[in-house]
C-alpha cells in the first residue's frame, strides 16, 4: 500500500495487544494486578544484569507486598536459548507457580514467552515453529510483561525468538501465550547505560521503519511505526546523553511500544532478515547488528520504496526538490541517526568474516522478514548485501 492509495481498495485486520498500562510509577501496581488475574506464586524471570543492580528483588517487592510469593529466576542471557527455557519450565512444573512476570529486555519477555508455550503445549521447540501452540488444550499461565529497555516492543507481540544448544534461532508465536498484561514504567530505564539506550533505540527505529516499508498492508500498522520513528529521531539523542531525562526516556518507551505494535500486525523487512541470520552465527546484540546492515538495505530498497522513504524524510525533518531526492535525503538522515547515537557501522566490529557470508546467505533468503521486504532480493544480492556490510 503506497501513502495514497484509495481505501476502499484496502483490505486489513487489526489486533491489539492486550491490557498495556503506561506512565512514571505504575510498576506500584504490578502487585494489585497480578493479584487481581488470580496470582499466588509468581515466577519472575529475567537477567543477571538486573539482578546484579537490585532492580528484580525490587520488582518482586512489588509482588510480594500484595501478597503474591515471588521467586526470581535470573538466568536468562542476551540471547536466550533453549537451556533456560528448560530450567524455567522444569519449575515451574515441580514448584507450583501460577503466574509468570517477565523483567528485562526482549530477551527475558521472549524467554517467558517460551516457556508459556512449553509448559501450555509440552512441545519440542522444533513442534512449536512448526504447529505452534494455539490448538494445545488446556488454559496457557498468565502473565504480565515490565519492559525495563526501550527497544523490543516484545511485550506488544505474539512472537519469540530463541536458540538451541546448536545456535540455530527459531522464531515462534502464539496469541494465546503473549502477555496478558503489560506495565511500561519509563523510570526503570533511567538507568540503562549510554550504549545500550542507543542500541535499543535503534532497534525501536528500525523495527518501524522495517514494518512501515515492507509490502504487508495495514493502515493502522503504519500510523504506529510513523509516530515511533518520529519519537525516536526526537528522542534518542537526549537519552543517550542523559538518561535521567524522564520526558526523553517516556517517549522512547512509547516508540518502542508503537513499533512493536507496528510489527505485530505488518512483520519486517530484509535488515531484519539479515540480522536474525547474523544472530544465529553469532552472540551479538540485536541492535548493533540492525545498525550495520541497515545503510545497505535502505540503498537497495531505495527506488523501490522512495514514497515511504520519502514521507519518513518528512517526518525526521529532512526536504528535498522531487520525491526521489527526498526519499534520498531520508535514507541519509536514517544513517545520520545511527551515526550520532553510536551503535555498530560494521559486522565485523560484531565478529563477522567473509567466510560466514554463504551460510548467512542461505538463512536469511528463508526468513520471512526477507521475503516480505519491499524489494526481494534474490541469493545473489543477499551476499552482496553482507560483503558491502562487512
Amino acid at each position: 500500500m503506497e501513502l495514497n492509495d484509495p481505501l476502499h481498495k484496502v483490505t486489513f485486520s487489526v489486533t491489539w495487544p492486550p491490557g498495556t498500562t503506561f506512565g512514571v510509577g505504575t510498576i506500584s501496581t504490578l502487585g494489585a494486578r497480578a493479584k487481581a488475574r488470580g496470582a499466588t506464586r509468581a515466577l519472575l524471570v529475567t537477567d543477571a544484569g538486573l539482578v546484579k543492580v537490585g532492580l528484580a528483588e525490587k520488582v518482586a517487592g512489588h509482588l510480594r507486598s500484595a501478597g503474591v510469593e515471588a521467586v526470581v529466576f535470573g538466568e536468562v542471557k542476551p540471547n536466550p536459548t533453549m537451556a533456560e527455557v528448560t530450567e524455567g519450565v522444569a519449575m515451574l512444573r515441580k514448584d507450583g507457580f501460577d503466574f509468570l512476570v517477565a523483567l528485562g529486555g526482549g530477551s527475558s519477555i521472549d524467554a517467558a514467552k517460551v516457556m508459556s508455550m512449553q509448559l501450555l503445549s509440552g512441545r519440542s521447540i522444533e513442534e512449536i515453529e512448526t504447529k505452534g501452540v494455539d490448538d494445545a488444550q488446556g488454559t496457557p499461565i498468565p502473565f504480565i510483561v515490565v519492559p525495563s529497555t526501550s527497544g523490543t516492543g516484545s511485550e506488544a507481540t505474539t512472537g519469540a525468538l530463541v536458540k538451541d544448544a546448536s545456535g540455530k534461532k527459531y522464531l515462534v508465536r502464539s496469541v494465546r501465550c503473549r502477555p496478558a498484561e503489560s506495565i511500561l514504567d519509563p523510570e526503570l530505564t533511567v538507568t540503562v547505560p549510554p550504549r545500550m539506550t542507543a542500541s535499543t533505540g535503534m532497534d525501536a527505529f528500525i523495527h518501524a521503519l522495517g514494518s512501515y516499508t515492507n509490502v504487508q498492508v495495514n493502515p493502522i500498522g503504519d500510523i504506529c511505526a510513523q509516530e515511533a520513528m518520529r519519537l525516536v529521531n526526537a528522542n534518542l539523542a537526549t537519552a543517550i546523553a542523559n538518561g535521567a531525562d524522564i520526558a526523553a526516556r517516556s517517549a522512547m518507551m512509547l516508540a518502542s511500544h508503537l513499533a512493536g505494535i507496528a510489527i505485530s500486525m505488518k512483520g519486517n523487512d530484509a535488515i531484519h532478515g539479515l540480522s536474525t541470520a547474523v544472530e544465529s552465527v553469532i552472540d551479538c546484540t540485536h541492535g548493533e547488528s540492525l545498525s550495520a546492515l541497515m545503510p545497505h538495505v535502505l540503498r537497495f530498497n531505495l527506488d523501490t520504496a522512495a514514497p515511504r522513504y520519502a514521507n519518513i524524510a518528512r517526518l525526521m525533518g529532512s526536504g528535498g526538490k522531487d520525491e526521489r531526492e527526498l526519499a534520498a535525503n531520508g535514507v541519509e538522515a536514517m544513517i545520520g541517526l545511527r551515526d550520532r547515537a553510536g551503535t555498530c557501522r560494521h559486522l565485523a566490529e560484531l565478529g563477522i568474516r567473509a567466510d560466514m557470508v554463504e551460510r548467512l546467505t542461505a538463512l536469511a533468503a528463508k526468513g520471512r522478514s526477507t521475503q516480505i521486504n519491499c524489494r526481494r532480493p534474490s541469493n545473489e544480492e543477499i551476499k552482496a548485501l553482507y560483503e558491502a556490510a562487512l
